[in-house]
């Protein structure tokens, strides 16, 4: 097995034992245990509990940023662009299991550690928005004065849903509403062009 191999393994196994347990319930013995190896060769890859735990956010969270990523690229109707990434946005975060322990982390045990792997994501989905802002503001459907502020309010927006929707596993309940009120969003836009 290669070191790529190696790493990869160690993640999957932490993944899952980060998603079931937590950070603090989760240790690098079980992790070990589970791939078979020593606790030593998880220390060889990552140097510490929380170095393990950041490549798992940052690789959970470059899949997130992957197919967002896609959707800013799009060449179609921009206010379709900003609801298919909003939808979008919620349903691969509520997936998310290792983003929402740092969302509880905020509140209670303060991971600082995943500070900059927070920071990244943050900061992709800023360009993002900004990307889709300024199509909307091309195609006419848009008068925003300030792309940059404008995006960090929808962002503030979307963050503070973050805790109901998936800490307190609302998001089910009302990803239906979501998909109406951005409908009504989106026909009221247009109805206005």
């Amino acid at each position: 097995m290669n070191e790529i191999e190696i790493r990869t393994l160690i993640v999957e196994s932490a993944t899952n034992f980060f998603s079931k347990f937590g950070f603090n319930k989760t240790t690098m013995d079980e992790i070990a245990k589970h791939i078979h190896k020593a606790k030593g060769a998880l220390y060889y890859y990552y140097n510490s509990k929380e170095a393990l735990y950041n490549e798992v956010l940052k690789r959970e969270l470059a899949s997130v940023k992957d197919q967002l990523a896609v959707i800013s690229e799009e060449d179609s109707d921009s206010l379709v662009m900003m609801k298919k990434y909003v939808l979008t946005r919620l349903k691969l975060l509520y997936k998310a299991k290792t983003y929402h322990e740092t969302l509880k982390a905020d509140f209670f045990e303060k991971y600082y550690f995943v500070k900059d792997v927070r920071t990244d994501f943050e900061n992709f989905e800023h360009e993002q928005l900004v990307k889709i802002l300024n199509k909307g503001k091309d195609d006419g459907y848009l008068d925003v004065k300030d792309i940059d502020s404008t995006v960090s309010v929808l962002l503030m927006i979307l963050n503070g849903i973050e805790i109901p929707f998936f800490l307190q596993n609302k998001y089910p309940e009302y990803e239906n509403t979501l998909q109406d009120l951005s409908n009504m969003l989106v026909d009221s836009l247009k109805s206005q062009k």
